[in-house]
């Protein structure tokens, strides 16, 4: 094979990267029972706000009905804010979209939520 030929390569199986194994822990909740709960974060989108139906219930007049929203690309969990009244923080920062990293602190409302990779995620 000459250097200037096309190479056929096959895409990886499942055709994208694989989703870390993570979890939103809530650190703070108006609500006392929701301290300390996990949330796994895989591959399906994890939905954050105060109506019914959002994977994450946040009890919190503050919270928009559907706040933010946690989305896999690239292999990584991106949190995009779904332009709710009073925002998302991110390490204590208004943020609209952004990749997220392990230890990283999200604010919805008065919850606060820590994102923590799991053992060997």
């Amino acid at each position: 094979m000459h250097n200037d030929e096309t190479r056929v390569m096959n895409p990886p199986p499942g055709g994208r990267s694989q989703a870390p194994r993570a979890a939103l822990v809530v650190v703070h909740s108006q609500d006392p029972s929701q301290q300390g709960l996990r949330f796994p974060c895989g591959e399906e989108d994890v939905t954050i706000g105060r109506e019914q139906g959002n994977t994450i219930l946040v009890a919190s007049e503050s919270a928009s009905r559907h706040h933010a929203r946690i989305f896999v690309s690239g292999g990584a969990h991106v949190l995009v804010d779904l332009e709710s009244t009073n925002g998302t923080l991110l390490n204590g920062k208004p943020v609209t979209e952004q990749t997220l990293r392990n230890g990283d602190v999200l604010r919805v409302g008065t919850t606060v939520l820590r994102y923590a990779l799991e053992e060997g995620g």
